[in-house]
């Protein structure tokens, strides 16, 4: 193999000073390590060299999402049908424990890294926690609620009062969990809400199963959200690390742009919910999870699932 860029820790950390990343500041990062090239020492020297740039009181959140620990009705595959809708299936998954759950391989590898780090503080929800490390940490991930996960009222929530950057090393718009803020805020034709399955130890080893209240949350528009975004004129800085393309830009006017964006140009009306979710129904009014802004914690309802 030929042509790879060589990509060392002081270049990362050159890089990200070049976005603009300071000492002190709080980031959410997403990254695509192979878009790099050849990094030497791995993922190892992206999470150093961001700890470099950031300093002790800079905070690192990265996403550590367990998708593997989904109820078994939301699998596709026509192979695994028979045991999806075989109760006994659902029982035996693991419960979801923020010291030890790795995050799935489809996140990449730098969160599963930050995740096992000495001092990475990670939130509770069994589907979409977030691993943090740094002194704004604990603040961050400390409330999390079940329901309508990716509402003002938990991390991401935080992460705007914080002011936070979005750091996008390689990974592309799509990967943006930050985008999320603006579909709880924002109404567009085709916005549903449902209830879905999360589970809970059963105290066996095992997991019993909880229905929340869900928004149909949906990736599919956020490249050309992005790149509307880019060319917009809003704040945004870019360079390249090795061969990875690199943006950090503010959370905030992120969020404010999508939800505009998203009001204009997202109809999602003729969509089909997706496996798993029950009871859907439109969802105009306002989810009632919190303000962005202002700390919320209002308890989510639960409906034991058979």
């Amino acid at each position: 193999m030929t042509g790879r860029h060589i990509v060392t820790r002081s270049a990362l950390a050159d890089g990200l000073t070049a976005l603009g990343i300071r000492p002190g500041a709080t980031v959410i990062a997403h990254t695509s390590l192979s878009s790099f090239g050849y990094v030497v020492g791995g993922a190892h020297s992206v999470l150093l060299a961001l700890r470099d740039t950031l300093g002790p009181r800079g905070t690192l959140v990265m996403p550590a999402f367990t998708p593997q620990l989904c109820h078994p009705s939301t699998w596709r595959a026509p192979d695994l049908a028979h045991a999806a809708a075989d109760p006994r299936t659902a029982a035996q998954m693991p419960p979801f424990d923020p010291r030890r759950t790795p995050a799935a391989r489809t996140m990449g590898v730098l969160p599963e890294l930050l995740r096992t780090q000495p001092g990475t503080l990670r939130s509770c929800h069994p589907h979409v926690s977030f691993a943090a490390q740094g002194p704004r940490a604990e603040t961050i991930v400390r409330e999390h609620p079940t329901a309508w996960r990716f509402a003002a009222h938990g991390p991401l929530g935080r992460l705007w009062d914080l002011d936070a950057t979005v750091l996008l090393l390689g990974a592309p718009w799509h990967k943006t969990t930050a985008l999320h803020l603006a579909e709880y805020a924002t109404a567009y034709p085709g916005r549903r809400s449902g209830l879905w399955a999360v589970p809970e130890p059963d105290g066996h080893g095992g997991s019993r199963w909880q229905a929340v209240p869900e928004l149909l949350v949906w990736e599919g528009d956020f490249d050309p959200l992005g790149a509307a975004y880019e060319t917009s004129g809003a704040p945004l800085a870019g360079t390249r690390i090795g061969g990875a393309r690199c943006r950090a830009l503010p959370l905030r006017d992120l969020v404010r742009f999508a939800c505009r964006w998203l009001a204009e140009h997202r109809d999602l009306s003729r969509t089909l919910a997706p496996p798993g979710w029950h009871d859907v129904v439109d969802a105009e009014a306002p989810v009632p999870a919190g303000e962005l802004g202002a700390a919320h914690t209002d308890p989510a309802a639960k409906e034991p699932i058979p």
